[in-house]
């Protein structure tokens, strides 16, 4: 079975209706109730088995209790998706603390929250497990504008390798995906600057097909996935100017 944290829309969604389209039983855990419900019940009328949790990634009291209840509820989990994110805009100078604090507080430490409730459990079921992370093109491009989500996504990244190599050094079979998604159709920053993308704009992907990547991934046991292999390039050149500075 799989928990998604961020599961109620965007990429997050698209992810939990992949598992359920691979028979995963779920736990969906979002903050907003109502969007939750709405789209746990949609799962259920087409036959999965979907327990909703409203959770706030952020508090790890909150996701310690996600993973109680998912084991109150199934007996097991298999598989964790640390998904969960928000965005604030503006300039590293000026955005208030207060916005660092949010984007820190869920992109991040909601991640690592995630990892310490529930890789203990992955571990102890003594079956295979996996753990995806989702980060962002921003974790090895940073862009301007958006310099809190940039230094989480970052963390994201490095605490994903940690994760996998130590994980690897005890011979644990739990398994690590980390997902860089370029432009995705969600809501992520509406509200706080651009308007969502949509799926017509150029090298904009629906989350669904996000979903089937991790599922890819998960099944192929890949660490690091990129949902535009177009965008890597700049991840290199990036890399390149780090390695050898003119």
């Amino acid at each position: 079975m799989a928990v998604v944290t961020g599961a109620a829309s965007g990429i997050g969604l698209g992810i939990a209706r992949a598992f359920a389209d691979e028979g995963l039983h779920l736990v969906l855990a979002d903050i907003d109730r109502q969007r939750l419900e709405q789209e746990a019940e949609r799962l259920r009328s087409s036959g999965s088995h979907v327990e909703a949790v409203v959770t706030d990634v952020g508090d790890p009291d909150a996701v310690q209790a996600l993973a109680e209840r998912t084991m109150r509820r199934f007996g097991a989990v298999h598989l964790i998706c640390n998904n969960a994110g928000i965005l604030r805009h503006g300039r590293v100078w000026e955005l208030p603390l207060s916005d660092w604090d949010a984007v820190l507080r869920v992109d991040l430490l909601g991640v690592i929250y995630g990892i310490r409730s529930f890789v203990p459990l992955l571990l102890a079921s003594g079956e295979e497990g996996h753990v995806v992370n989702v980060a962002s093109m921003a974790s090895v491009v940073p862009v301007p504008g958006i310099g809190p989500y940039n230094v989480s996504k970052h963390g994201v990244l490095a605490l994903s390798e940690t994760l996998q190599a130590e994980l690897a050094q005890m011979g644990a079979s739990v398994g690590v995906s980390v997902v860089m998604p370029g432009r995705v159709a969600t809501r992520i920053g509406q509200g706080q600057g651009p308007s969502a993308l949509a799926p017509t704009e150029p090298g904009v992907i629906e989350p669904a097909e996000v979903g089937r990547q991790v599922v890819r991934a998960v099944r192929h046991d890949r660490l690091y996935v990129f949902t535009h292999p177009e965008r890597i390039a700049e991840a290199r050149a990036r890399f390149a100017g780090i390695t050898d500075p003119q």
